[in-house]
């Protein structure tokens, strides 16, 4: 009796170890070895690569009948170099049309599973949609999203950055049509969920600062703000610019004076842009950082330039521990940390207008508010 007890418990364990197991929900991401082969099936899988191929069959005769062949090899050429180019701008456009057609099932999916910050949630949508895609033929795989993070993202770009600066209903109605009660909906989902990540993430995700009294901003280490930019912009990583700048420098030198100044300097301020860039690739990239930045600010008990600096003294700290940057020196100073959050947060929220490079953050847009009201004391930048 016991034997057959034991048994009957194994087989009961197998069977739902079994249950577990196809209810795990498979996604490209688990098929592809990585999101580049992920792409290169994807862009094998199109009608525009198709296309571009075959384009070579009557470039090959036009070779054998032609007895110049001058022309054929600059067509040839163009269409080596060019049909890439235009295989991809076709694959993401595709993308786009196929998705902006099946907003209404997006945002089902979106109000029925309720994603927020959990990757699972967003997960089961994923699967869902790549379904329901595929089945309806509204795409020619089953592999439209690679991962969450790819359909979160399409979510942002296709539908809570653009619904959400749209200035009234009307404005709403003649872009998303009979899909606007929908997305209203999901929004709604989206941002109570969001809300709820929120409050969980101050009670017991968020950064405790501890042992702060060591931590030295750089304008009280580096002579001035000059030298500190000069020697962060001064690694192997920027070896590569550098050389170029010292080869536009050397190739200016044949031209006249004002060319000689405008080029080197044209060239350095692009340096600058894209170390505010990088910057911005570090804390802007992941929402905890973000979540984390607002709440330092929300929480900082201290007003004006001294609250500044102690907003970024701690996130000096925090970016430094969870290694998004290689340095306990992110922030110069407390006016660089408030023309950081005045130019990447608080300017795009009163705008409401999508600028290149930079997130909305339409989900933190409440959040960005409430650290504005915290700080409501004059700008120091203005001063």
């Amino acid at each position: 009796m016991k034997e057959n007890e034991l048994k009957n418990e194994k087989s009961v364990d197998v069977l739902s170890f079994k249950q577990l197991e196809s209810q795990k929900i498979v996604l490209p991401q688990d098929l592809f070895r990585s999101s580049f082969t992920w792409f290169c099936y994807e862009i094998y899988k199109s009608l525009a690569f198709r296309i571009w191929m075959l384009l070579w069959l009557p470039l090959s005769v036009w070779w054998k009948l032609s007895n110049n062949c001058i022309y054929p090899l600059i067509v040839s050429l163009l269409v080596l170099f060019l049909g890439p180019i235009f295989v991809l701008v076709i694959r993401e456009l595709s993308r786009e049309r196929s998705l902006s057609k099946q907003l209404t099932q997006f945002c089902k999916e979106i109000t029925k599973n309720t994603p927020s910050l959990d990757t699972h949630d967003w997960e089961v949508v994923v699967a869902n949609l790549n379904s329901y895609l595929y089945e309806n033929k509204a795409w020619n795989t089953k592999n439209f999203f690679f991962n969450a993070t790819d359909c979160e993202k399409m979510f942002r770009t296709t539908v809570l950055e653009p619904f959400s600066l749209k200035k009234d209903k009307a404005a709403k109605v003649k872009s998303f049509k009979d899909s606007v009660p929908y997305i209203e909906e999901a929004l709604q989902v989206y941002a109570t969920g969001f809300d709820k990540q929120w409050k969980l993430f101050i009670t017991e995700k968020s950064w405790s600062p501890v042992g702060l009294e060591d931590v030295q901003l750089p304008k009280d280490i580096h002579r001035s703000k000059l030298t500190w930019f000069l020697k962060r912009i001064f690694t192997i990583y920027s070896l590569p610019l550098w050389l170029a700048f010292l080869n536009c420098i050397c190739v200016s030198q044949h031209f006249c004076l004002a060319f000689r100044i405008l080029c080197p300097g044209l060239f350095f301020l692009m340096m600058v842009w894209l170390f505010q860039n990088m910057r911005t690739t570090a804390l802007l990239v992941k929402m905890e950082h973000k979540m984390q930045f607002l709440l330092t600010i929300i929480n900082e008990q201290e007003s004006g330039a001294n609250g500044w600096d102690e907003i970024a003294r701690k996130m000096n700290r925090y970016l430094f521990e969870k290694k998004a940057w290689k340095n306990e020196e992110f922030f110069f100073e407390g006016i660089d940390c408030e023309w950081f959050f005045s130019h990447f947060f608080y300017r795009l929220l009163s705008a409401k207008k999508s600028m290149w490079l930079l997130p909305l953050n339409v989900e933190l847009w409440p959040y960005i508010k409430e650290a504005q009201l915290s700080r409501n004391e004059e700008s120091l930048m203005k001063k």
